[in-house]
């Protein structure tokens, strides 16, 4: 792998946002630096945002979102949201190499919680 031939990985995960928060570490390959390319929420049961809404953040700590913080609103049930359709939601592409990357699904408050959604991401490492 090099930064002229990078590999894709993708990490998948189905959640109910409306349950609760959901934490996540993973690691690229030894010595390979990443860089986030997407992220793709498919909901399959309409989200709520009363009081906040429901958000995906990738960062270096667990409430981290140095790298991504993407709202999920009030997606419809059958919709889905990518990281690329809104530039704001990628704030830093560039993943360290050997370091715990930390992906929080973080549930919306107010009211009754709701959402459920499939939820891809996919970084190239080189």
């Amino acid at each position: 792998m090099s930064y002229s031939d990078p590999r894709a990985y993708c990490f998948s995960t189905y959640h109910d946002f409306g349950a609760s928060d959901e934490l996540m570490i993973f690691r690229g390959p030894k010595g390979k630096q990443g860089s986030v390319k997407e992220v793709e929420a498919m909901a399959i049961e309409t989200f709520n945002a009363v009081t906040t809404e429901a958000v995906i953040k990738i960062g270096s700590s667990s409430g981290g979102a140095e790298y991504v913080n993407m709202g999920l609103g009030t997606l419809a049930d059958g919709d889905e949201a990518r990281m690329t359709d809104v530039a704001a939601d990628l704030v830093l592409e560039a993943l360290p190499a050997d370091t715990d990357i930390h992906l929080k699904l973080q549930a919306p408050t107010g009211g009754t919680p709701a959402g459920k959604a499939h939820v891809h991401i996919m970084i190239e490492w080189y």
